[in-house]
């Protein structure tokens, strides 16, 4: 059973610990998270933004590493398991600060560094794959392409997931429940989550799973503590703000409008307190200015608008601030709306901020001078000397670094983002504004869901520094909804973990490449998964429901044996009754007759067959319930099968007396991840492993996988000024994955494979590839600006996923002995990371 940990810790054994850990008092949910570690249990925490949920992370490295040989231990290794690169990079930074004794490696899709150390930070993926990867090592003992080599078994001590709440990602969601089950059951786990709603049924779902594998292996059982806090250390409050222009007050001076327009204008309006009441009369107060505004056609920029809330930050010493903006481009235009600077008169900032930028850069990197000279350099410096920054991911990496360095420095009193800024990135403030509670999620505009709202909001209020945070809407700039919905983003419940688990092929792939001779032990690993809890609720749902119908059959099978009409009358009229709805002419006009002959003969007819006509409806409800129920039983057994006979039906596993293995090809498409699997797959195959191209021109092939955001007027819709070998492969590329959509639309499947290709960048690719020099390589890069609108930190990523992709490739040609294309992709990172397109990060 769950231990649910969330009364006040009173234990006195520990308090040493305590003492030894940190120099403050610590909360209740740290206290009870660090016994569960000293006692090797598992432990979930949840818990809201800036509430201290690291401290037990770190706690887990001093006590299984730096106190282990002292406290009569033997050292064992730690993995951090992080969602994003962004954050694995900070996490690499802050822990080699912090333990300069204690030797901490990182490995992401871009860097590797340190791959033997005692604390491995890395990406969940990387996790997830060398898990499987070591699997199929051990079962068919030969050698597999491992990110890192660590005897998990004996060497690994714990495994951190941070922002395990990602497990509701519905791209990635799934790499984290396959990490969980995929690491041996002694590992201890020590899971970090924003609030969620019902943790303990995710709690009660790993608790159960690792108690199975437990036993299987007759290993100690570990406990499964939930250690929650409904609490945040810095309490929130949030306002409402509208701005009105001087002319405005004139204009409503003698009419009904005076009272509301100097109550509700130009200060903080109390929305919601910290103990969560929403404020019923000031969002009325609010509406009412925003109706006069629709009604008389009044505009406020938001130049004015920002400004004016920034003097009233300024003046009541409520910065440094966080301005959530929804938009790339606007928070770019935002932060240059920003009139003057934000910085004190005897403050000296505003002198030495580049200075400042040019040393961050230039005591990390021989090549600080191509940073230097970009054009968005320099845009960031102006903007910096008024105390203003912006982050945001379409910005190159290098660059957003430097301004959350800057932002830790105290060099920052205002900071515009979009809303990565809020993912995991340790950078609290005084007060989070937001110009809007919309955002675009890619198919419309819609609220901010409540945890969205509440990841965001959570960064006002520092720790030790603040005694409340301050979260301002800027009210001017968006429509504030009708007041449930402005409720429900500020009050809703927080986000419920569901599974989003995917039974696609690579997975099928991996499990029987790791020792599944047959389709039951790949439907085994599926139903270890959450995603076997929802089946099981579902099943729950529709067994009550078949209940409920029974009992409403057997009801009115027994009030039919009481009806004052023959039951062979009741029948007649029943099926006249569903006859007639279909017919015409004299067939109408006969069974019309009939029925008036049946209710003539019966006056209680119609309410007798009204019982009938109900049976046959509960009859036919209990059959679709049938359905349903044999639908639910078998759905992760016709998953996997529809999944199967499509790797079968295409040449990717073979099957041989009943025995699953894979074809070469389906080897190959076992190692990729970052592309469609199997498309990919085929592509490679038809093209000879790329026997005929250039490296160039791979990489060209290989930028239809980069995700680049590109206006859709800008898009091409067809590969153009490349060779004609590579346009060909390209359109093999994409006819192959129509193939595979079409396959799932038929068998109405999903398998969450990445669909998602472009052109837009193939010709500029070769350019890049082939460019020898800095001036080469300014001109493609602003090319791209100028043409496609294509943001530098877009460039970056893209160059980055192709290396990655084709990193990948790399262990395919390993796997294959293939030397040819070894050779061809060696060549690739040295010809395009360069000048600033690079894997450089100011934290490693």
């Amino acid at each position: 059973m769950v231990l649910i940990c969330d009364k006040q810790f009173n234990e006195e054994r520990y308090q040493n610990i305590f003492k030894r850990t940190a120099s403050f008092e610590l909360s209740d949910f740290q206290k009870w998270s660090i016994k569960g570690i000293v006692e090797g249990d598992n432990v979930l925490i949840t818990a809201h933004t800036g509430s201290g949920k690291t401290l037990p992370a770190e706690f887990m490295i001093d006590h299984l590493i730096r106190y282990a040989e002292s406290d009569g231990r033997k050292r064992k290794k730690v993995i951090y398991a992080s969602p994003i690169k962004a954050l694995s990079n900070q996490k690499l930074h802050d822990m080699r600060k912090k333990y300069p004794d204690i030797s901490i490696g990182l490995l992401t899709g871009d860097f590797k560094d340190n791959p033997e150390a005692d604390v491995l930070i890395m990406t969940t993926e990387i996790l997830r794959n060398t898990l499987f990867n070591k699997q199929i090592a051990e079962s068919t003992g030969n050698p597999m392409p491992l990110s890192f080599d660590m005897d998990i078994d004996n060497e690994l001590g714990g495994v951190v997931f941070d922002e395990v709440h990602y497990i509701n990602d519905a791209d990635r969601g799934s790499v984290w429940e396959q990490s969980i089950l995929l690491l041996p059951p002694h590992i201890q786990l020590l899971m970090l989550s924003a609030t969620i709603d019902a943790p303990e049924k995710f709690a009660e779902w790993i608790e159960k799973e690792k108690e199975k594998q437990a036993n299987s292996k007759n290993l100690p059982v570990k406990k499964m503590i939930l250690a929650p806090t409904y609490e945040r250390v810095v309490p929130l409050t949030h306002y409402m703000w509208v701005s009105a222009h001087q002319s405005i007050f004139k204009k409503v001076k003698n009419t009904e409008y005076k009272k509301p327009f100097h109550d509700f204008t130009n200060k903080l309006i109390p929305i919601k307190t910290p103990d969560g009441v929403f404020h019923h009369n000031n969002y009325l107060g609010i509406s009412k200015i925003k109706n006069y505004f629709w009604d008389n056609n009044v505009y406020i920029k938001r130049y004015f608008v920002l400004n004016g809330i920034v003097k009233y930050l300024k003046e009541n010493e409520m910065l440094p601030a966080i301005c959530f903006v929804f938009s790339r481009k606007h928070v770019e235009l935002a932060a240059k709306e920003i009139q003057h600077s934000l910085f004190n008169a005897d403050e000296t900032q505003p002198n030495t901020v580049e200075k400042e930028c040019k040393k961050i850069l230039m005591n990390k990197f021989p090549n600080y001078k191509e940073y230097l000279g970009l054009p968005e350099f320099i845009e960031i410096v102006d903007l910096l000397k008024k105390g203003v920054a912006i982050h945001h991911a379409g910005i190159l990496p290098v660059l957003r670094e430097m301004v959350e360095l800057l932002f830790d420095k105290g060099y920052i009193k205002l900071l515009f983002a979009t809303e990565t800024f809020s993912v995991g990135i340790n950078m609290p403030t005084k007060t989070v504004l937001f110009s809007s509670l919309q955002k675009w999620d890619g198919s419309g505009r819609r609220n901010l869901l409540p945890h969205e709202y509440t990841q965001m909001a959570g960064r006002a209020g520092r720790r030790g520094l603040d005694k409340v945070g301050h979260v301002i809407h800027c009210n001017n700039l968006f429509d504030a909804g009708y007041e449930n919905e402005y409720k429900q983003i500020l009050c809703g419940v927080p986000q419920k973990l569901v599974s989003k688990f995917k039974i696609n092929y690579g997975l099928v792939l991996s499990v029987i490449a790791s020792g599944a001779s047959d389709l039951k032990k790949v439907e085994l690993f599926v139903k270890q998964s959450l995603i076997s809890k929802e089946i099981e609720k579902e099943s729950k749902s529709l067994e009550s429901q078949h209940e409920e119908k029974t009992k409403e059959i057997v009801s009115l099978e027994k009030s039919l044996t009481f009806v004052k009409t023959p039951i062979e009358d009741i029948t007649k009229y029943v099926e006249l009754c569903e006859i007639i709805k279909t017919q015409g002419g004299k067939q109408r006009k006969k069974s019309s007759r009939q029925i008036d002959i049946l209710k003539q003969s019966s006056k209680t007819i119609e309410q007798d067959a009204a019982i009938l006509q109900k049976l046959h409806a509960c009859r036919q409800d209990i059959d679709k319930i049938k359905q349903y129920e044999m639908n639910t039983h078998s759905y992760i057994s016709d998953e996997v099968n529809i999944i199967a006979n499509i790797l079968k039906d295409d040449g990717f596993i073979t099957i041989d007396d009943g025995i699953y293995s894979l074809t070469e090809k389906g080897k190959s498409a076992s190692q990729l991840q970052e592309v469609h699997t199997l498309a990919c797959a085929d592509m490679l195959v038809k093209f000879d492993y790329f026997e005929n191209m250039s490296p160039e021109e791979i990489v060209a092939l290989l930028s239809m996988f980069a995700n680049i955001r590109v206006p859709d007027e800008k898009k091409m819709i067809s590969p153009s000024n490349i060779p004609p070998h590579t346009a060909s492969a390209a359109i093999y590329l994409s006819q192959c994955i129509d193939h595979y959509v079409n396959i799932e639309a038929r068998y109405k499947i999903d398998s969450g494979e990445n669909c998602d290709i472009n052109y837009d960048i193939m010709s500029a690719m070769i350019d890049w590839y082939k460019a020898d020099n800095e001036q080469d390589c300014k001109y493609i890069i602003s090319k791209l600006n100028t043409e496609q609108e294509l943001f530098l930190g877009d460039f970056i990523k893209a160059v980055l996923k192709i290396n990655n992709i084709s990193a990948e490739i790399e262990k395919i040609a390993e796997l294959h002995n293939n030397i040819p294309l070894l050779e061809k992709l060696n060549q690739i990172p040295n010809h395009t990371l360069k000048y600033v397109a690079t894997n450089q990060s100011l934290y490693i």
